[in-house]
């Protein structure tokens, strides 16, 4: 229950009921952003696919902004988007919204912008389980100095899916347009997730769209009203794509795709002295995962990712699992000389790791989200790892948040911190099926070069069994994220219902 602190920083509900079958289907599901993905059947078969572009409320480009690759409105200050895939638009059930909260000098504010396909400038009509906001990306598309946000609606149109491009700009999301899909079919669930990256070499941002059934690669000149077609990317590997991530891992200016299917996390680049979209393709095959993040934790100028296994009994795929049924992460760090650019030993981490507190539990979800920023400023990054279905005392699936100290040799255990509704300043109190760290984001909200910390609980409060949803803000500091001046908004300081759901997803 989250209540307004002495201070007055917000207050929130949210969603989660502490009955036994919402419970059951809060652990198969929730943690995957909503159980639709688990009642999909299995993958059509893919196809060539083509398509056709709509755009709407085309407006000509302003002036550059601040070219933050997550500053929408171009004031200088990092912004974070909010997705709400299972909240109710127009009487349709799960069709699902987004917010766009603005940062500031105080950090993140609630000051925003409510978008779904109920809004007049956006592609589409609300759906029965559409989940607009399933998946959140990022990126100057049109390089006009302003963000732009991608918004993934994997269940679109009857499972097909769909992802709409949001301009940014002094007054942003006036204008938008949908990324030209291809062939449609049910079961694609095109808009699994996003990934903005450069992945051709060309100083341009590309896009990379994962479904059920195909990886899909944009590449080329994005306006206000033309995107590129897009080409499937050809690889036997791609049945079954899910999380992607986009980080140079080899340091050569040139981004790597990750992609995790379960089994194998595959790592996608363009073929040396190559820069058409067909020559993207897989340099290396890793163990695979259920989520994945990309960064610099040891500040050599080189990506590396983080892979977490965090429903090793569901999707293990045979792999010997350190963690006992509680999820755990491998981290594995960018090298020049590998193809693909990564490691192939990685170090892994869980509830038992020598110096991490807690320990390890069947279904905890450690790893079900990941955030790798620079919290503490010294150029070299932490990583957050949530760990929505951590019990604490009495609060079942309450939900946690670990920080791991980036060195230059590496993450380290030394100073590992966790952060809950029950860590003194934190807003809140710990309650069954919170699911606090369902969602996680470290970015520097503020402009102090510190990352801050952002983390949901999309099933805070539940209202006619549906979770109201929350979001935290923890600011960083060179000793980590300050819990004493940590503030929470809920619906009433985003003028949303009960029930929306808030922080399902989050920009990643």
């Amino acid at each position: 229950m989250i209540k307004r602190s002495p201070a007055g920083h917000g207050h929130a509900d949210q969603r989660f009921v502490a009955d036994t079958d919402r419970a059951s289907a809060v652990v198969q599901g929730v943690f995957v952003r909503h159980s639709v993905r688990f009642a999909v059947a299995a993958a059509v078969a893919a196809a060539s696919l083509t398509g056709s572009l709509m755009a709407v409320s085309a407006g000509s480009a302003v002036a550059a902004g601040s070219k933050l690759v997550d500053d929408f409105n171009g004031d200088g200050y990092s912004d974070l988007a909010i997705g709400m895939p299972e909240k109710t638009i127009s009487g349709e059930e799960d069709a699902g919204a987004v917010l766009l909260t603005f940062g500031s000098a105080h950090g993140l504010t609630k000051k925003h912008v409510y978008i779904s396909q109920a809004t007049a400038s956006i592609p589409g009509t609300p759906g029965y389980q559409d989940f607009f906001g399933s998946s959140l990306a990022s990126g100057d598309l049109n390089r006009d100095g302003y963000a732009d946000l991608l918004v993934g609606s994997e269940n679109d149109a009857s499972q097909n899916g769909s992802v709409t491009v949001l301009w940014g700009g002094t007054s942003p999301f006036h204008s938008a347009l949908a990324l030209p899909g291809g062939r449609s079919y049910p079961g694609r669930m095109f808009g699994a997730d996003i990934a903005v990256g450069d992945f051709t070499g060309d100083s341009a941002p590309d896009i990379a769209v994962s479904g059920q059934t195909s990886l899909r690669l944009y590449s080329g000149t994005f306006s206000r009203t033309k995107a590129p077609a897009g080409i499937d990317v050809a690889s036997s590997d791609i049945t079954g794509s899910w999380n992607i991530a986009a980080g140079d891992f080899t340091g050569d200016g040139k981004d790597e795709l990750a992609v995790v299917r379960h089994k194998s996390t595959l790592i996608f680049g363009q073929t040396l002295g190559t820069t058409d979209a067909d020559s993207f393709t897989t340099q290396a095959r890793l163990p695979g995962g259920d989520n994945v993040a990309a960064g610099d934790i040891n500040g050599d100028g080189r990506d590396d990712l983080a892979i977490a296994q965090y429903e090793p009994r569901l999707n293990g795929g045979g792999a010997a699992d350190p963690s006992h049924g509680a999820g755990y992460v491998t981290v594995r760090y960018g090298d020049s000389q590998i193809d693909g650019g990564l490691a192939p030993t990685g170090r892994i981490y869980h509830q038992n790791t020598a110096g991490i507190p807690g320990s390890n539990e069947s279904d905890d979800h450690f790893g079900a989200a990941l955030s790798i920023g620079d919290i503490n400023g010294d150029h070299r990054a932490e990583l957050a790892i949530g760990v929505p279905g951590e019990t604490l005392g009495h609060a079942k699936r309450g939900g946690d948040v670990l920080v791991l100290r980036g060195t230059s040799s590496g993450l380290t255990t030394n100073g590992a911190a966790r952060y809950s509704q029950d860590t003194p300043g934190i807003p809140g109190t710990s309650e069954n099926n919170d699911v606090f760290g369902s969602q996680i984001r470290l970015a520097d909200f503020n402009r102090d070069g510190k990352a801050d910390l952002a983390v949901s609980a999309p099933e805070e409060d539940p209202y006619r069994n549906q979770g109201s949803g929350a979001l935290w803000q923890l600011r960083g500091t060179s000793s980590g994220p300050n819990t004493q001046t940590a503030t929470v908004f809920g619906p009433k300081d985003y003028d949303v219902a009960p029930g929306s759901g808030i922080g399902g997803t989050l920009l990643g």
